[in-house]
């Protein structure tokens, strides 16, 4: 909806978010690709985690890749966090008297987000259970659900029925695979 609102042709939206997918299902093409070229059938479900096998140097490889992961997770946090935290601040404005307690209280919920942040950060010490679960989520909300919904929310009066069933799908089953696979991830890195 951001987006959408800030394009200076608005009216291009779906084509825009069209070639999108285009440009993100050719980067995963080529970067599947090049993981299978590297490794042949031994690559791991996460290409990422087969650079520990790779003839180079394995060691650096994977800090250059810890640390674009967490460049990443950081870039992406203010865009997960500020709905969270704006959610939480109106459902908490009611209840506020001043405007001095009022921006007390929305520091608090932020940093408290951002704790909480912390502290699941901090209780997963494992590299490829990282990388599962944020390749999981990260990848199924932002390319699968949120753009179904953003349609729907965006043009939903004026949509077809099927292209609504369509979208609908897309949501339910972005959700089913985030809920399962975030079970599959958990439950095979808990053995």
């Amino acid at each position: 909806p951001t987006i959408y609102n800030s394009m200076a042709q608005p009216r291009d939206y779906e084509r825009v978010i069209g070639y999108s997918y285009v440009l993100v299902m050719t980067c995963c093409i080529m970067v599947s690709t090049s993981g299978y070229y590297m490794f042949g059938s031994t690559v791991s479900d996460q290409v990422t985690l087969s650079l520990e096998r790779a003839p180079i140097d394995a060691e650096s490889a994977m800090k250059v890749l810890t640390w674009l992961m967490v460049v990443t997770s950081l870039s992406k946090f203010t865009l997960y966090l500020f709905p969270l935290a704006l959610g939480v601040e109106e459902i908490i404005a009611p209840y506020v008297s001043t405007d001095q307690v009022m921006e007390l209280s929305f520091m608090v919920i932020k940093l408290g987000c951002i704790m909480v942040a912390l502290f699941v950060g901090i209780c997963i010490p494992s590299f490829a259970f990282l990388c599962s679960v944020i390749g999981l989520i990260c990848t199924v909300t932002v390319s699968v659900i949120f753009p179904a919904a953003a349609h729907l929310k965006l043009f939903g009066p004026h949509l077809k029925c099927w292209e609504k069933c369509v979208d609908y799908l897309f949501v339910l089953g972005g959700l089913a695979v985030a809920i399962f696979g975030t079970i599959a991830t958990v439950g095979s890195f808990n053995e």
